[in-house]
């Protein structure tokens, strides 16, 4: 559908948390959590989701071990490690239906075209140590696969991290585990549940990373604080693609975060940002936020486009998420 003026308002659905968008071949794949299925939108722009064509490729199972909390679907265009060219989806999903054994999934279909073809489950993504993970994201860097996510350092739910590992294929993590961000600035540890009785209250939260790629240099945009509060919200790590990416020292955290709850344009508790170029080279920000304060988590999160621009440093600018209604120009 071709749009019928320069301009689009966010958001852009009625309903959308944890969104991702990947561009192929001249058409934006969308998806976002259901909780019970795989749902994609196509389009040739992403500013027209409330009128793209959308299918349901693939639905949880009854029960079993990837069938409670189906979260933070991505899709990702790979090579299988043979030369062919496939879609990946990474999910986070579970059996426990309190959330307390998430794991990353991996679904494949190899067809060109998401929509159609099959999408099968490959397998568990095994990261190193194998512990509680969600939100697992994979950029390919000139052939070399890493995978970030958030996960435990070990068997219990007190704190949240970011990690990265190296990649042999779509599906296989190889060698250690880096942990690259820890909750432990003031802004990344707001977790006040009014409940006093829920075990919110004593978790602290990094997580749905995403990668950003640069010119000479590689970010990782997170989100911190509990959805649960108005405070969530989103930090940024920094490395030079020509670093030792698999080195802590390699990553600079920012002390600040850079995209936060703007009481003057209605916008709260931004988050689970992913980043997307357009043929015309401009870099877009989509994320979800809520309309109003003390909506928490559940249904009022929608998904929100912000074009990013940056510094004469190389440093990016997310600016101040804009209001609900306000005119923005579209993607070019």
């Amino acid at each position: 559908m071709m749009p019928t003026k320069p301009t689009f308002t966010n958001p852009l659905l009625p309903y959308g948390p944890d969104p991702w968008a990947a561009c192929h071949d001249g058409f934006y794949y969308y998806t976002h959590s259901t909780r019970t299925n795989l749902t994609i939108w196509k389009t040739r722009d992403i500013a027209e989701l409330a009128h793209a064509e959308q299918k349901v490729v693939w639905t949880v199972p009854d029960d079993g071990p990837f069938s409670k909390n189906m979260w933070a679907p991505e899709l990702h265009y790979l090579d299988d490690g043979t030369g062919k060219t496939c879609w990946y989806a990474y999910l986070s999903a579970g059996e426990d239906r309190d959330a307390g054994d998430q794991r990353i999934w991996v679904l494949e279909n190899r067809n060109c075209d998401p929509l159609q073809g099959e999408w099968q489950v490959k397998c568990e993504l095994t990261t190193p140590d194998s512990k509680w993970g969600i939100d697992g994201t994979v950029i390919d860097l000139d052939g070399q696969l890493l995978l970030a996510w958030s996960g435990w350092e070990g068997d219990e739910n007190r704190q949240q991290n970011i990690y990265l590992c190296r990649m042999s294929n779509p599906w296989t993590c190889v060698g250690n585990r880096l942990l690259l961000s820890e909750p432990t600035l003031p802004w990344e540890r707001h977790n006040h549940d009014p409940d006093p009785n829920s075990g919110r209250n004593h978790v602290l939260v990094n997580e749905a990373p995403a990668f950003m790629r640069h010119k000479d240099q590689l970010f990782i945009i997170y989100s911190a604080s509990g959805c649960w509060t108005d405070e969530y919200t989103m930090g940024l790590l920094t490395a030079r693609i020509d670093s030792d990416l698999m080195r802590a020292a390699s990553w600079t955290k920012a002390q600040e975060p850079f995209f936060k709850t703007s009481m003057r344009n209605g916008v709260f508790g931004p988050g689970h940002g992913c980043v997307f170029h357009t043929e015309a080279g401009q870099t877009w920000l989509l994320y979800h936020a809520n309309p109003g304060p003390n909506k928490g988590c559940e249904d009022e999160r929608t998904p929100r486009l912000q074009r990013i621009h940056w510094h004469h440093n190389g440093s990016p600018d997310f600016g101040v998420p804009a209001a609900e209604g306000m005119e923005i120009a579209r993607p070019a």
